[in-house]
């Protein structure tokens, strides 16, 4: 169990692990256990630990401190990640020790759950599950599953029945549904009951009548599969209300931008192409808006999409000019008030003090500059001009 470094190599040694027992799951679970300490210092943390390091600091608190009178109190567990990708079966027992682990779990081998099972794993808290490997999923297992309280992967199931649909939906935290090719109407109206983020990136196309379903959800849309839309769709979605990433649409005529750019909230998009039309109707959205460009788009559809008054992200431009400084730097103020809006401009590697100067005069918002590997010093004292930098 020790790795090139001398430490211990938990995740290669749980992923090769095959059958389990209810005591053996227990050990795993208390191996696995990291609660969080609170000292004079604050939260206490082992550097040395390989499992809490690999949490990147998550952790959940616990709604009653855990208290021992002979040691400091128990506020939270770290969310830890026990990964067991070679367990095939899966008796009661053993679910009801897993559910007791306080992070994430992995049991992407199981092809199939009883119903039991998944009311004991819906019970599991503190962190996500994945179940990438079922098949199928019972109504009754999909209601307790709905109910888990993190991230839930079910990303091998390939259909979804409305009663299936349904229970998933009282799931509130990030549901991965990649396998999904179709989706029916009555199924993709109960997933629009769904209030966290769902990822749907498996469906390549949608019809409208689809596509009016999912714009009522309320929670975070991910559609990445989806390279073209309808005039169906388009308008379905710019009814929407809240975030949707298209980040693999390839095409979007102005027709198609005009009925999306009423949608209301984030709007991430791909390498779109986008005529001049296209892009002063993407300038009228409300709410952010991310997209990539070419380096080489022309300074008509750039001062075009500036128009837009929210957060703006243009990934893919490299390169600014004078004439695409001026532009950037005379986004509008949201609203008629400074600072509402940003702009992030995190792909440019490179600016002259000029171009800095120019810059530095947006007052729209928040100007990032994450890319920028080399700074001379003019440059800096130019960029330092803007009240709301981020480098």
């Amino acid at each position: 169990m020790s790795n090139s470094s001398g430490g211990p190599s938990y995740r290669k040694h749980t992923s090769r692990i095959r059958h389990l027992d209810a005591a053996r799951a227990a050990q795993l679970v208390k191996l696995f256990a990291r609660p969080v300490i609170v000292n004079e210092q604050g939260a206490a943390d082992d550097s040395r630990d390989p499992v809490t390091q690999a949490t990147r600091g998550w952790l959940t608190l616990e709604r009653a401190a855990a208290h021992d009178p002979a040691g400091p109190p128990v506020v939270g567990h770290y969310s830890t990640h026990l990964y067991l990708h070679e367990v095939i079966r899966m008796p009661l027992s053993v679910a009801w020790e897993l559910s007791q682990h306080r992070g994430h779990l992995y049991l992407d081998k199981l092809e199939d759950i009883t119903d039991s099972v998944a009311e004991e794993l819906g019970k599991h808290v503190g962190g996500g599950l994945s179940l990438n490997n079922l098949r199928s999923l019972s109504v009754p297992a999909a209601q307790s599953l709905g109910r888990h309280a993190g991230e839930l992967s079910l990303n091998r199931l390939s259909s979804l029945g409305a009663d299936q649909a349904l229970g998933l939906a009282h799931h509130t935290n990030e549901l991965y549904l990649w396998g999904i090719k179709q989706l029916s109407a009555v199924a993709a109206a109960g997933l629009s009951q769904h209030r966290g983020d769902l990822m749907l990136d498996g469906l390549v196309s949608l019809s409208g009548r689809i596509a009016a379903h999912l714009a009522y959800h309320r929670g975070r849309l991910h559609l990445h599969g989806i390279a073209g839309l309808s005039d169906a769709v388009a308008e379905a979605f710019g009814r929407r209300e809240g975030f949707l990433c298209l980040k693999h649409l390839e095409t979007l005529p102005a027709s198609h931008a005009r009925l999306l750019a009423t949608h209301k909230g984030p709007l991430f998009l791909g390498n779109v192409e986008l005529d001049e039309s296209a892009a002063e109707f993407l300038g009228q959205h409300e709410g952010s808006l991310s997209l990539t460009v070419q380096d080489d788009i022309g300074i008509l559809g750039l001062e075009a999409i500036l128009q837009h008054a929210g957060p703006l992200t243009f990934a893919g431009l490299e390169t600014i000019d004078e004439r695409r400084a001026h532009a950037l730097a005379n986004q509008p103020v949201r609203h008629g008030v400074a600072g509402l809006s940003a702009l992030f401009l995190d792909d440019v590697d490179e600016i002259s003090p000029q171009i800095a100067a120019i810059l530095a005069t947006h007052q729209a918002g928040g100007l990032s500059l994450k890319g920028l590997w080399d700074l001379t010093e003019d440059t800096a004292q130019e960029l330092v001009r803007h009240p709301m930098l981020c480098l």
